[in-house]
């Protein structure tokens, strides 16, 4: 009786236990489902503020792209050649990455097909917040692939809240990479699976993610070289197998192939790229170590020669490498591409303008990574630590892992997005690993291990139930440190789109709707670069460059045009852009607003790295620096950082600053308002020269403008459309060879290189106005098109040798058109001496008797070595001039060699 109540106790306790480990199961699954779920809602915060925009500026070109692709067939997509993009050339449209776009438009047609009457627009909007939250679902099974169910447990949950991932899978920022960190993980995680059960399904899903993530995201590349090098790694630590071989060889090679699906892959690049040519050398070297592994037995010197080889060369090969990657990087077989190497060698980046423009690709600071990773960054020492105890090939991936991504996100702060889930992985396996030691010290305490353990355990000094439950309090204590910081972050930054700076000010989506509204689809806006992923999306404008800068050079060309300090020459370049409006946006010096006015150092660096460029295109102007187009110093005291006059002269500056007011007598603005702010900045900020920016910007004289008219102004006056007008371009004329002597008198060639006649109404000194006479235009001072004439100035005394002088020339083109060139500042020179002689053969008196009158035919020739000017004509003494003198050919002004009659 004893043995049957016996076993029934037992079977008793036995479905007690199993209910026992069913019901934490419940319980653990719905903290998976909680987080999973908080993650999607928190990354839908844009809705509290009721502002349902896509966010930021690509984001709305992946929109524009499936909303094409939504309306039109496949085969129209692939033909698809839009012309309102980088006009006149335009641009393929189907060469962008199209895993986002056929995915997102996929799952639109299958909702549409069951019925479901969602929007494609509303779909992007709340596509990446649904990624982010299977971006968390995956991270919970890689978490449970690297150590267990726990750790993907608290990776899924340090992911969910992690800044650094919620600012590209918040809802409306609809851009690559809310599906590329999600195959990424996917990705690693078929990868780790494979090495441990050597499964060839687990490759070929990894590969197929890895595929999808490259016809995806341009961060396919990390994955295209993390694999190998881990695997490199696995053979030096002597943890290979052939199980290695099968999950490098299934996810390479798939993803090789799914990846040459995308219509934009080339096949050249098996010689020339590093991540496809590279990955295939790697691919044979590997195939050759596997042979030699399996033979290992059988010719064991011949392995362990490559692998001492391997051993000991891979120190001196990496140092040897790092210097090449850090001075000449060009000489690595198949080669960087530039953004690459930038990433390596950071020194590089100021050296490629571009690059350097782009916010995201500048440096990390370590508040910007603390305040975008917070707990897992504290504990990440914890997972690394015990990464090397247990130091498996899931280990080694996580070490490699993690360092790679923290050494990129430091030299570019973009890829912070990839080192987020690198954070929470390794900070969840520490973390995990603590608590295990943790909790076994917990079970003791309760009696819940076994006795042979507990008899050990009692010889040992243990922690007390105070120590462990206060690690388990700083634990949950950091977890909701977490919770709220992400929760702070999403609603007060997240939640707003770029297109409302502030969250209040909604300039762009007025000027954006009144271009939309007002001007037809074909009229070419100008901008920087920045504003094309709006401008022909949402205003539906044509514009000439944007934010693919797929020609940088029309990037530079846009710069020059904005940073000219003479609006013809801006005018000159802006018709050689094929502009009608020009569009500017004004931040009124708030940082936090990112206005044009904090872009103009790329306006000029970027054109000077294309000067060969413009040069061949015969764009180069007079006012050009040497060798290059501007000098930034001429624009900046680069000492010091205060600005010089040329800056105040920029055509950017006189567009950003049309019709702001520079004073508020009235009272007229609040304080704290934009202009108030803008009011204040200029009244105490002092320029090089030690005058405010006030006095500078009230010398602009706004309203004098040829060039540019008012078109439309945005409601807070942040954007500013203008119409350009090129007709001042008809008339313009060029001042060469000039010359002030010190003996009071000056000389310099004007040449009309327009197509309307000039007539010249003033010449000025250092801004004093001169008499002057012109050669053969003397007598009404109008110059032909295409004339190039000869002007003498009197400029009186008062200059000495090596003073610094300029000359300003103002003209009526056409009759209409008032505007003026002017040198820039050159020295006075020493008077050279003059000589003429009348050739008498050529010339005559003739005496006529009837009237007693004279008159002389005379040929005067310059045969000194400067020009001269023939004031006056006289017989036999000074005052008997003659009353009337005419030229018969040249005139009153001589240059060297030349004669007039």
């Amino acid at each position: 009786m004893s043995k049957v109540y016996r076993s029934l106790q037992n079977f008793r306790d036995r479905v007690s236990a199993s209910l026992t480990i069913k019901k934490r199961n419940i319980i653990f699954f719905i903290a998976v489902f909680l987080v999973v779920f908080i993650a999607i809602l928190i990354r839908l915060s844009p809705i509290i503020h009721d502002s349902r925009l896509i966010k930021a500026f690509d984001p709305w070109i992946q929109y524009y792209n499936a909303e094409y692709l939504s309306t039109h067939s496949i085969y129209d997509y692939f033909h698809w050649h839009d012309f309102k993009s980088w006009y006149p050339e335009g641009v393929n449209r189907f060469t962008l990455r199209p895993g986002l776009t056929f995915t997102v438009v996929g799952f639109y047609n299958i909702l549409h097909f069951l019925g479901f009457p969602i929007s494609l627009y509303d779909l992007c909007y709340f596509f990446p917040a649904i990624m982010g939250g299977l971006t968390v679902l995956a991270m919970y099974f890689l978490g449970k692939e690297v150590l267990d169910r726990r750790c993907g447990l608290f990776a899924a949950f340090f992911l969910a809240f992690s800044p650094g991932h919620m600012q590209r899978t918040v809802a409306g920022f609809f851009d690559n990479e809310t599906i590329g960190v999600f195959a990424v993980i996917m990705t690693f995680l078929f990868f780790l699976k494979t090495i441990r059960t050597g499964s060839i399904t687990y490759s070929i899903l990894g590969g197929i993610f890895s595929g999808y993530l490259g016809l995806s995201w341009g961060g396919s590349e990390y994955v295209f070289y993390i694999i190998p090098i881990v695997t490199f790694l696995l053979i030096l630590l002597n943890k290979y197998n052939q199980n290695v071989l099968i999950a490098y060889a299934g996810v390479q090679g798939t993803g090789l192939f799914v990846n040459a699906l995308w219509i934009s892959f080339n096949f050249g690049d098996f010689l020339t790229s590093l991540n496809v040519g590279g990955l295939v050398l790697f691919t044979g070297l590997l195939i050759i170590y596997h042979i030699l592994y399996i033979q290992r037995n059988e010719r064991p010197k011949l392995y362990n020669s490559v692998m001492n080889f391997l051993k000991w060369g891979i120190i001196p090969a990496g140092i040897v490498l790092a210097v090449i990657i850090y001075t000449v990087p060009n000489i690595i077989p198949f080669g960087f591409g530039t953004k690459f190497q930038s990433i390596l060698n950071p020194l590089i980046r100021n050296q490629v303008a571009f690059v350097a423009s782009v916010a995201e690709h500048t440096p990390s600071t370590w508040s910007s990574i603390y305040y975008n990773i917070l707990i897992p960054l504290m504990i990440l020492p914890l997972g690394i630590y015990f990464c090397f105890k247990r130091y498996i090939a899931a280990d080694i991936f996580m070490i490699v892992f993690l360092i790679t991504l923290f050494y990129f996100t430091g030299s570019m702060v973009r890829i912070i997005l990839l080192f987020a889930p690198a954070a929470a992985l390794i900070g969840a396996y520490g973390l995990v690993n603590i608590l295990k030691i943790f909790g076994s010290f917990y079970k003791e305490q309760r009696g819940e291990i076994r006795r042979k353990r507990k008899k050990l355990l009692r010889r040992r000094k243990t922690i007390g139930k105070g120590e462990i439950y206060a690690v388990y309090f700083l634990v949950g204590f950091l977890c909701i440190s977490q919770v709220v910081h992400a929760t702070d972050l999403a609603t007060s930054q997240l939640s707003y789109s770029q297109l409302v700076p502030g969250g209040v000010l909604h300039d762009w989506e007025d000027s954006l709707t009144w271009m939309r509204t007002n001007l037809p689809g074909e009229t070419v806006v100008v901008s920087w670069w920045d504003y094309g992923y709006w401008l022909t999306p949402i205003g539906n404008v044509t514009t000439v460059n944007d934010n693919a800068n797929l020609r940088v050079w029309k990037d530079g060309m846009t710069g020059i045009a904005l940073m000219q300090s003479d609006e013809i020459y801006s005018a000159q370049m802006l018709k050689e852009l094929q502009a009608e409006y020009v569009l500017v946006y004004f931040g009124y010096f708030y940082d936090g607003l990112g206005g044009d006015e904090g872009k103009w150092q790329w306006m000029v660096r970027i054109p000077n790295n294309h000067y060969e460029t413009y040069i061949n295109m015969g764009l180069e102007q007079d006012n050009w620096a040497e060798n290059s187009v501007f000098l930034e110093s001429d624009y900046v005291n680069q000492t010091n950082g205060k600005y010089k006059d040329k800056w105040f002269q920029s055509t950017l500056v006189k567009l950003l600053t049309w019709g702001v007011p520079t004073s508020d007598p009235s009272d007229t603005y609040p304080e704290g308002s934009l202009i108030q702010h803008y009011i204040s900045t200029i009244g105490n900020t002092k320029d090089n020269d030690g005058n405010t920016w006030k006095s500078e910007i009230e010398k602009i004289d706004h309203q004098a403008s040829q060039v540019f008219s008012v078109e439309h102004f945005s409601s807070n006056g942040l954007v500013k459309l203008f119409k350009v007008d090129y007709t001042p371009l008809e008339s313009k004329f060029k001042i060469k060879e000039p010359k002030i002597f010190d003996t009071g008198y000056g000389t310099f060639k004007l040449d009309n290189i327009g197509s309307e006649e000039l007539e010249i109404t003033n010449v000025s000194v250092n801004g004093v106005s001169k008499d002057f006479t012109m050669g053969s235009s003397i007598n009404d001072n109008i110059v032909s098109v295409d004339e190039e004439d000869i002007v003498w100035i009197d400029t009186g005394s008062g200059f000495e040798v090596d003073d610094t002088v300029n000359i300003a020339v103002t003209a009526i083109g056409g009759g209409t058109y008032t505007f003026s060139n002017s040198t820039s500042n050159f020295f006075v020179r020493e008077a050279e001496e003059g000589a003429v002689r009348i050739n008498r053969e050529n010339s005559q008196l003739i005496y006529d008797q009837t009237t007693d009158q004279s008159e002389a035919y005379i040929e005067v020739e310059n045969i000194g070595d400067s020009p001269v000017v023939l004031d006056d004509f006289y017989v036999n003494t000074i005052g008997n001039t003659f009353s009337i003198v005419e030229f018969l050919s040249g005139s009153s002004i001589l240059e060297p060699g030349k004669s007039a009659r």
